[in-house]
Parts: C-alpha cells; sequence; structure tokens
C-alpha cells in the first residue's frame, strides 16, 4: 500500500521529460555557435530607441537577449516620463531562434514584448516595444568551404559536386545559439 502511493505520488509530482525534437539525422559537421553578446552589440549600435504614448515620453534602456538552456528572453527597462513624473519599469519579451535552411540564415525576432504602463493608477496605456524590432535580425549559418567542388577527372571531363546540407540542429544553449548541420555532397550531371 505504501509502495503503491509512493509510485502514484512520484508519478504525479514528476516534471515530464520530453526530448526536444533534433532535426540532425547525420554526423555534425560543421557547427556555429553565436554568443549572446553579438546580438547584444547589435541593440547597442541601434541607438536610442524612444517614442511618446498618451501625455508621456519614454525611452528603452539595456535592451538585451538573454540565452538559457532552450529559452531565449528579451529584456530591457522602460523609463517613462512628462514633467512632473518618472516611473522606471523592466520589460520582458519573447524571442523566436529558428534557422532557414535554404538561406542558411539564423534569424531571431522579437515577437512579444508588451508593456502595460499603469503609474499611480494612472492607466497610461500599453507600449508594444516588439514592434519597433518588426524586422528580425539575420546571421548567417556555418558556412562550407564552397558551394560546390570542381574536379578534374583522369578522362579530362570535369566533374561539379555540389555540398549540400543534409540536416541540422538548432539549440539554444547557456549564452548563446548553436547550429550545427550535416553536409553532403550532390553530383552534378552536366
Amino acid at each position: 500500500m505504501i509502495l503503491s502511493f509512493f509510485i502514484l505520488f512520484s508519478f504525479i509530482i514528476a516534471e515530464p521529460n520530453f526530448e526536444k525534437p533534433v532535426e540532425l539525422t547525420g554526423p555534425d559537421h560543421i557547427s556555429l555557435i553565436v554568443h549572446q553578446d553579438l546580438i547584444n552589440d547589435f541593440f547597442v549600435n541601434l541607438g536610442k530607441i524612444q517614442g511618446s504614448k498618451n501625455a508621456f515620453e519614454w525611452n528603452l534602456k539595456n535592451p538585451r537577449v538573454n540565452i538559457r538552456n532552450e529559452k531565449a528572453v528579451f529584456n530591457a527597462e522602460i523609463q517613462i516620463y512628462n514633467s512632473l513624473i518618472s516611473v522606471t519599469q523592466d520589460v520582458v519579451g519573447k524571442v523566436d531562434v529558428s534557422y532557414n535552411k535554404d538561406d542558411n540564415l539564423i534569424i531571431i525576432q522579437i515577437v512579444d514584448a508588451d508593456v502595460i504602463i499603469d503609474i499611480a493608477g494612472y492607466d497610461v496605456g500599453k507600449i508594444d516595444i516588439g514592434k519597433y524590432f518588426s524586422k528580425p535580425l539575420k546571421l548567417n549559418g556555418p558556412q562550407s568551404v564552397s558551394d560546390h567542388i570542381e574536379f578534374m577527372m583522369p578522362s579530362g571531363e570535369n566533374k561539379t559536386i555540389d555540398v549540400v546540407v543534409n540536416s541540422h540542429s538548432l539549440e539554444l544553449i547557456e549564452g548563446g545559439i548553436k547550429l550545427s548541420t550535416s553536409l553532403g555532397f550532390k553530383s552534378i550531371v552536366e
């Protein structure tokens, strides 16, 4: 009885451990790690991000992406002010990270970073910080030595072989994005 209760209780409180589907089906030939500092340097170089909402002005301060295992989060502080008051609030948003295999691009998109502004009971409104980053940041994925290789056969015939990405794996790791690719060769018939 006690053993049955313990087993049942263990199933109830245990967290499910679902494996994230990985598309990489071959060996990990080329890997690229994009550190979150590179992404955050992008935000620094954007300069001031500011706007107005109702009777208030606002400045976005310290925008950054924090990447932890399996999760990317947009963080910033927003200062809302007018001639009478100044308030600073934290901004937390969702970041989507994906890989476009055809174009070999890592795509980083802030998709949700809404801030609801409430100052001393006065509803100033909602600011959609995500819309100021409507274009995603696109970074090149891992590059092979060449897209194709030309080879002279002993017969004198030129043979061209394309280098293709057979499969890939995109992981969010502590402090960065890891993209691994498995390459293959495809003979071009001329």
